[in-house]
């Protein structure tokens, strides 16, 4: 746990960010797909793992899954798309590179497992490193977003405005009180619970800048600036809490039309349906159908092999299986749920 100590002016200086951007969540997924115990995105990883680039060795060196990682998210922070994200990578303070590299390195060596000794010319004048971790970094979030970083990013400026709304209408304490059980407010200290280590911060009047994070994993990440010691510091939050939050934000599959004729229209969009988690009564609305027909059609996917169903105090809840995300993907050969 670490423990974020607020002053009054602190207080009146937390703000909601916009979200890290292409290169931040690339950085952060690149955690994740190293993991193995983080089932909420067992799916996505293995389907990325198929697809990993040569190169993705150099990424695991920098941001590996649970020791310290080098924070090229704050030097390059802002930057929507990849592309602005390898520019403002490129154009980074050689400084600001050296100071994360060496501050990593420090981390790292605590737990016996430095960093590499390549990863010093980040900071070199040719630049060669920075363009080979590019490079890198271009493959990879390619086969970690599947072209659909558009959607995700702007599931993530929802999110934050929503945040930013809960803020300016509540107020701070509310807004902590929803990032629980994640965070724990006991004025003056932010106890943010998923963190290791167990050493204070102190804000100090610089304030804190709040933004939500598809991979942040598994729970918050404070982030500081190693040049600028006034600048606030950044809380990335997760906004992914379960299965249901990971398909909205991957945003809806093409339509199959080969699945359409094999199994109805509306059959085919119940599975569609389901495949993002649902009760018998949601998929019912969502189907415009009564809910005795929203659970024949359940009854008919489920006898089928192709979703699974269980009570859930009141509700019948629907999930799909593993071939039926599969049929919904049009890759039998996979059968992986991907979102």
């Amino acid at each position: 746990m670490k423990r974020i100590y607020c002053t009054p002016e602190d207080l009146t200086r937390i703000r909601i960010g916009p979200p890290l951007g292409a290169m931040g969540e690339t950085v952060l997924a690149t955690r994740v797909v190293q993991r193995t115990d983080a089932r909420l995105y067992d799916g996505w990883r293995s389907q990325v793992r198929r697809a990993m680039p040569e190169d993705f060795g150099m990424l695991a060196d920098l941001f590996p899954g649970v020791d310290p990682f080098v924070d090229l998210i704050t030097p390059t922070r802002g930057a929507r798309s990849i592309s602005a994200g390898i520019e403002a990578l490129h154009l980074a303070s050689r400084e600001e590179l050296r100071r994360e590299v060496e501050h990593t390195d420090r981390s790292r060596a605590r737990s016996e497992r430095p960093l590499p000794t390549w990863t010093r010319g980040l900071s070199d004048r040719d630049g060669s490193a920075r363009r080979d971790v590019a490079t890198a970094v271009q493959a990879f979030h390619s086969a970690a977003f599947a072209g659909r970083w558009a959607h995700l990013q702007s599931y993530l400026e929802v999110a934050a405005e929503r945040m930013a709304r809960t803020l300016a209408t509540e107020g701070v304490e509310r807004l902590f009180a929803a990032l629980a059980p994640l965070t724990r407010w006991r004025a003056p200290v932010l106890e943010v619970l998923a963190m290791t280590g167990c050493h204070d911060e102190h804000l100090d009047g610089r304030g804190l800048i709040i933004v939500p994070s598809l991979f942040a994993w598994p729970g918050p990440l404070l982030l500081k600036s190693t040049i600028d010691k006034d600048s606030p510091m950044t809380l990335v939050v997760p906004v992914l809490r379960e299965f249901a939050d990971f398909a909205s934000a991957w945003g809806p599959r093409a339509t199959n039309e080969a699945l359409t004729a094999l199994l109805g229209r509306t059959r085919a969009a119940a599975l569609q349906v389901i495949a993002e988690g649902c009760s018998t009564t949601e998929l019912a609305r969502r189907l415009g159908v009564s809910p005795a027909t929203a659970s024949e059609h359940a009854t008919i996917l489920r006898e089928a092999g192709l979703i699974e169903s269980w009570r859930h105090r009141n509700a019948m809840r629907h999930q799909a299986t593993t071939l039926g995300i599969a049929l919904l993907d049009g890759d039998l050969d996979s059968g992986v749920r991907i979102a």
